[in-house]
């Protein structure tokens, strides 16, 4: 169920002036909310996650490093292809960011329940950062063009 902090959450993506990047974060977003409605709700609860509730995190993790790393590729070749200056900056960030996906999807897989909050915040506050922050700097230089 999407909460009204969730809409929010969509709403706060900058726009950075590409159709399908835009489109591509939402997604994203969807994924990550999809998570965090599952964590929450075990939060709330105070209670270890089911059996099923792992799998369906780990299915959405796996789902999240995939699309995230073709949205990343298709983000750094337009990028490069019209000669960003920062694409190379742009791309070690990228990977950061897949290699901390992947310690995430570690925690799932290896169910540490004593790492669900920290998760909660990671995953919530990755995406807008990363957006709002890194590439709101490449939509501000192509928006000066």
């Amino acid at each position: 169920m999407i909460t009204g902090f969730h809409k929010k959450l969509i709403e706060s993506l900058t726009d950075v002036g590409v159709p399908r990047f835009n489109l591509a974060h939402e997604q994203l977003m969807g994924i990550i909310i999809d998570a965090d409605v599952i964590i929450g709700a075990i939060l709330v609860d105070e209670r270890s996650p089911t059996q099923e509730e792992w799998h369906t995190l780990s299915d959405l993790c796996d789902e999240l490093v995939s699309y995230t790393k073709l949205h990343f590729n298709d983000e750094i070749s337009y990028l490069i292809n019209k000669s960003y200056p920062n694409a190379r900056i742009h791309q070690e960030v990228h990977q950061a960011l897949i290699e901390d996906l992947n310690t995430l999807r570690a925690q799932i897989n290896g169910q540490s329940d004593e790492k669900l909050k920290e998760m909660r915040k990671w995953l919530l506050e990755w995406l807008l950062n990363h957006v709002n922050h890194e590439d709101k700097a490449y939509a501000k230089h192509f928006s000066k063009m």
